[in-house]
């Protein structure tokens, strides 16, 4: 479980670097990639950066799934698993 933590506190960090909010402010329950949360621009520099640093697919047509960043993480999580 502490190393599912460590990645999940890693990748709220990178999403609050990659679209210039606070770490605090990136939960579970954060909107992703729609209007009412983070942008759309900066969310895909989210999911670049996030794809390289864990070395997952995150697939442009799976991006209607990412809908807060509880489940981004759940996705990347499963991925690592998988290798």
């Amino acid at each position: 479980m502490e190393m599912s933590e460590n990645t999940s506190q890693r990748i709220r960090s990178i999403i609050a670097k990659e679209c210039g909010v606070k770490v605090k402010s990136v939960t579970n329950n954060t909107q992703f990639m729609s209007g009412q949360g983070l942008g759309y621009f900066d969310c895909m520099n989210a999911l670049y950066s996030l794809q390289h640093k864990f070395h997952v697919e995150l697939p442009e047509s799976d991006y209607e799934e990412y809908k807060t960043v509880g489940n981004l993480i759940k996705k990347i999580l499963i991925q690592q698993r998988g290798k």
